[in-house]
């Protein structure tokens, strides 16, 4: 199978560390991380994550969320946006919208807000008209 030394080396630094937050620990404040993370606690703040999320059943985030990637077991109320594949598992609460390349939701997850996905996360919200010199517009033939 073909290797790409690119992305070998971007995966080799998401996932150097892992994080625990374990269940009966809250944290107020943000976080940012640059290894897995796994909340089974209570987070208030924002989490910023640039490998995998993943929030357990018992797993509470008041908090706005930027990921790599993400499971969701447990209840977030903020936005959530995961830059490629976002999982929500039948406990899932999610009251907030969500932005991801991709995401599964499993039948019993709660979603309350608006869903987008989108090939890429960093397109502008409004792309400018653009005016194409020269060209002119065909009229359809009808027979």
């Amino acid at each position: 199978m073909f290797v790409n030394k690119k992305n070998e080396k971007l995966q080799e630094q998401r996932g150097s560390s892992f994080n625990l937050i374990a269940n009966g620990t809250e944290i107020t404040g943000d976080i940012n991380t640059s290894g897995d993370l796994r909340i089974d606690g209570q987070i208030i703040g924002d989490i910023t994550c640039t490998a995998k999320l993943i929030i357990g059943e018992n797993g509470e985030v008041n908090g706005n969320i930027n990921c790599h990637s993400g499971e969701i077991s447990g209840t977030v109320q903020g936005q959530i946006v995961a830059k490629e594949i976002l999982q929500l598992n039948q406990s899932a609460t999610i009251q907030g919208d969500i932005k991801a390349m991709r995401f599964v939701v499993e039948d019993g997850a709660s979603i309350n807000g608006r869903c987008t996905t989108s090939k890429s996360l960093s397109l502008p919200d409004h792309l400018p008209e653009v005016k194409l010199i020269g060209y002119e517009k065909k009229q359809a033939v009808t027979r």
